[in-house]
């Protein structure tokens, strides 16, 4: 008897990441319903362009009943929620335990939460491992820390499994869909922008403690991201017990490194300006992503030189 298709819910689908995620999802044969306030066309989605705390998200968790939600919304600029810390503790904390509250209530029984390497911090460890302590250094990182510790507490007493998947430094783009805020925050697409139009482009801080004094980061193409999800759920649909996963490229590279890749490919010498260091900046990111291998059957496939290619192209 051929199984029922399965409906994956997907909270900020119309994202960067989110995106990508549900493009994956529909090639693999899911039902899949978005919802994010802003629409994105997207073939073969149900969108409802909804706020997590809108109201009618309840009925539409308990019509759908949905075999597993992976929830992406949130505010996710590390610098910026500093200032506004206020909407980050409110939109990735509250309105994610009220999506919590509503799903419980509806039964459903498989959660993929979106956290972040920002729960690190600054690390004493070479590698960041899932066991290693906590110490996320801004408000953004310390909302993934407190719903894991929620997913953990609400998870052992209600009836549903979940994965928190903690990526590194998200970057890249996949067949046109890709990072595409008007204001750019995210220092691949700043950078890919000021080459080509041969801009100025800012290092905030060359006083790190990294070989070259700018910072390093394990950068992950969005696509290895997306196919975490997917192994996420075959993972939670397999009996797979809750748990923490590192999600990065294994291949960290600094910010000069970056530079010189996007010089490299864009055959334009980059305009290179020092600022000042940013809050919450750490030195260094390099996942150790044994256990996502080993639980998950998830490895990354792609390089670095293949999320500079796709970001320049998606640019253009």
């Amino acid at each position: 008897m051929k199984e029922k298709q399965k409906t994956i819910l997907v909270t900020g689908g119309s994202g960067f990441i989110g995106s990508v995620t549900c493009k994956l999802l529909v090639d693999s044969g899911y039902n899949v319903i978005n919802i994010d306030r802003n629409k994105r066309p997207m073939e073969g989605i149900i969108q409802y362009p909804f706020d997590l705390d809108n109201h009618q998200i309840k009925g539409i968790l308990e019509l759908t009943k949905p075999d597993a939600i992976i929830h992406l919304a949130a505010h996710h600029s590390v610098p910026e929620s500093v200032e506004k810390a206020k909407e980050y503790y409110f939109n990735n904390v509250a309105n994610t335990i009220i999506l919590l509250r509503n799903a419980i209530d509806a039964g459903i029984q498989n959660f993929v939460f979106s956290s972040s390497s920002s729960v690190y911090g600054k690390s004493d460890m070479l590698l960041n491992s899932e066991i290693d302590e906590l110490n996320p250094l801004t408000p953004y990182g310390k909302t993934k820390a407190i719903i894991e510790t929620v997913l953990k507490d609400l998870s052992a007493v209600h009836d549903f499994n979940y994965t928190s998947l903690r990526y590194f430094c998200a970057a890249g783009s996949y067949e046109g869909l890709g990072y595409r805020l008007p204001e750019k925050k995210h220092v691949l697409p700043v950078l890919v922008e000021k080459a080509i139009q041969e801009e100025t482009f800012t290092i905030n801080g060359s006083d790190f403690d990294t070989p070259d004094g700018t910072p390093v980061r394990d950068y992950t193409h969005v696509f290895d991201i997306a196919t975490a999800h997917l192994a996420s759920l075959n993972y939670l649909f397999d009996g797979g017990e809750s748990g923490i996963f590192n999600i990065g490229a294994g291949s960290p590279k600094s910010i000069r490194d970056l530079i010189a890749e996007v010089e490299k490919q864009t055959g334009k010498t980059v305009d290179v300006a020092v600022g000042p260091r940013r809050v919450g900046d750490t030195d260094r990111t390099d996942a150790n992503t044994a256990k996502a291998l080993a639980l998950l059957g998830w490895e990354p496939i792609k390089t670095l030189e293949d999320i500079v290619s796709d970001e320049i192209s998606a640019y253009k």
